[in-house]
């Protein structure tokens, strides 16, 4: 039995955060793994948000955005754990991935997907992209090679990417990244909202049929995001009239 600490930082969105800890809920019932969650808040009313889903949660100003994951690395330290799976407070991972990750968390230290569907809770739209980088939703971090960085990925005054300078650094300390081979569908959901560093591009990556993930989702995912864009929807109403 693997064990997994899903780790993510959290600013605004507490109803997508709150879909994104459904996700986490749904992964749990995977037979291969036992997950523990840490988050690492800046807001005091995330806090009820984290206890309500047995999230763990340490408190930090939101920026500079490094210093404030770098603190939440400190305190994974303290978590018994065999890869650290780190995530975004949008992001949905598919259950199918963990299937996938199977054979590589037995190999290697640091890998995970180019591959993702984002989904726009402003239109409902849906879109996959690919690519060669890393993405780091659902990317996965042995304790070995969190132990030789000494728990620090980033630069503590580095807002954006965080993602590309964690791979520089653990590649530095003899920690190649591995990415998984696409799937006949993208197996990392990235749900886009008003408030995002990187908004929904229209453009980026082709057209796909969001109600292929859906199947996937549990129920309680599924009437969720659809609230979220009916609450989107129903303002932007209000906004117009």
């Amino acid at each position: 039995m693997t064990k997994i600490l899903i780790y993510l930082a959290i600013w605004k969105r507490p109803e997508i955060t709150e879909l994104c800890f459904m996700g986490i809920d749904r992964m749990k019932e995977h037979p291969d793994y036992t997950f523990e969650t840490l988050a690492v808040i800046s807001e005091e009313s995330m806090i009820s948000l984290c206890e309500k889903y047995g999230v763990k949660w340490i408190m930090h100003e939101n920026l500079p955005l490094g210093k404030k994951k770098n603190v939440g690395l400190q305190k994974a330290r303290e978590f018994e754990f065999d890869f650290l799976m780190e995530i975004g407070s949008d992001d949905l991972i598919l259950n199918d991935l963990l299937d996938v990750y199977k054979k590589f968390h037995v190999k290697y230290d640091f890998f995970g997907i180019g591959d993702c569907a984002f989904v726009d809770t402003e239109s409902g739209s849906c879109r996959r992209y690919t690519s060669s980088s890393t993405y780091g939703a659902g990317r996965m971090i042995s304790r070995k090679a969190l132990e030789a960085m000494d728990f620090v990925l980033w630069p503590d005054k580095l807002n954006k990417g965080l993602d590309n300078q964690s791979v520089f650094s653990l590649y530095k300390k003899g920690f190649k990244y591995w990415q998984v081979p696409d799937s006949n569908i993208p197996l990392v959901i990235d749900v886009k909202s008003e408030t995002n560093i990187w908004k929904f591009n229209h453009l980026l990556g082709e057209p796909f049929d969001l109600n292929i993930l859906l199947e996937k989702l549990s129920l309680k995912e599924i009437e969720h995001l659809k609230q979220c864009w009916q609450v989107n929807i129903k303002s932007e109403t209000l906004t117009e009239q």
